[in-house]
């Protein structure tokens, strides 16, 4: 009985392993083919080459710019300096003005304090690594610029730890006040200013022995509130001159700014810089300008990469864009092969 019982079950085993619900060719009638082979393995090495592609794309930092009309031109600008002079606060002014009216239109957010031209050892070391910085982004801005929205520049010096035995010899100009959205300009000249008859002049000390040299450098000059993200072109710019009769000139155009909902300004300038000398019909007074112009365009910067469903369908895209196309190709192949041997 025990034995009649085993051959069942060793039969019912057998007619198991012998059961398959999906019909398959027998070797024999099955086509092999290398161009098929060759097709899939193509297909499949083009198709990680692009998932590699767009995930590393997907990783990547990008930026978006847009562009739009500034409707805002009744809002109050804001004006940032921080310049070292090379001259005593006694003998020079800075004010600002605009085209709405001849008068001075703030003085009141100027403040003068006397200081050291030549800055201490570590914030000669700081200068140098942070002026290198922009330099680069001055120079390479083009390569940069996708980039620069995501790290921030050290923007001080810090203290200084020594001070010298000498008086101070220079002069430094800094503070924020509030211009008009229209063209103007911020300007340090020898004299103090005055304001006469709706008329604005600078007083200069004719008796006195004024040395004139406006070699300056740049800590500070922006628009807008602070952002680490914004890299302001003139900052810590240094220029050296040895005339009493240097005329420097910036020419200043002020973007209105959005980077990810917070609104700023930025700036792009032109720089000159030339000899007064009225023998050679070079006019003006030794000084620094900055003329500054408001574009009438707003620029927004957002984040430009792709969220991850949008990653997904467009790799979901490639592999079955990839497929359908090498089955096509396939079935041209067969076909094309078939019609040259029946020829």
């Amino acid at each position: 009985m025990l034995r009649r019982r085993k051959e069942v079950i060793t039969e019912a085993i057998k007619a198991t392993k012998n059961l398959d619900a999906f019909p398959k060719l027998e070797d024999d009638y099955q086509e092999t083919s290398s161009a098929r082979g060759t097709i899939t393995i193509f297909v499949l090495g083009v198709i990680l080459i692009l998932v590699a592609l767009n995930i590393r794309e997907y990783f990547s930092e990008k930026v978006k710019y847009s562009y739009e009309v500034d409707f805002d031109y009744n809002s109050k600008l804001k004006l940032n300096v921080d310049i070292t002079v090379a001259m005593s606060c006694n003998d020079i002014g800075a004010d600002v003005m605009d085209k709405s009216s001849k008068d001075i239109i703030s003085n009141h957010g100027i403040n003068m304090e006397d200081t050291w031209f030549e800055l201490s050892p570590n914030q000669q070391k700081n200068y140098e690594y942070i002026s290198q910085l922009y330099e680069t982004i001055r120079n390479d801005y083009h390569a940069l610029h996708s980039t620069l929205w995501y790290y921030k520049i050290q923007n001080s010096l810090g203290p200084r730890e020594v001070y010298p035995n000498q008086s101070p010899d220079a002069c430094r100009v800094h503070g924020t006040f509030e211009l008009n959205k229209i063209a103007g300009n911020f300007h340090i000249i020898v004299g103090k200013s005055i304001s006469f008859m709706g008329n604005h002049a600078h007083m200069v000390n004719i008796f006195g022995n004024t040395k004139v040299n406006f070699s300056h450098r740049i800590d500070n000059f922006s628009f807008g509130d602070d952002s680490d993200l914004v890299h302001n072109a003139l900052n810590y710019d240094l220029k050296i001159t040895k005339s009493e009769k240097t005329s420097f000139q910036y020419f200043v155009t002020v973007v209105s700014t959005e980077i990810n909902s917070i609104k700023t300004y930025q700036y792009s300038v032109t720089e000159k810089h030339r000899e007064i000398d009225h023998s050679k019909e070079s006019h003006g007074s030794s000084g620094i300008l900055f003329k500054y112009d408001i574009s009438p365009l707003k620029v927004k910067v957002d984040n430009g990469n792709m969220s991850f469903l949008e990653l997904s369908i467009l790799l979901i895209g490639i592999i079955g864009g990839i497929f359908a196309t090498s089955k096509m190709m396939n079935s041209l192949y067969q076909s094309l092969k078939e019609f040259l041997l029946n020829f």
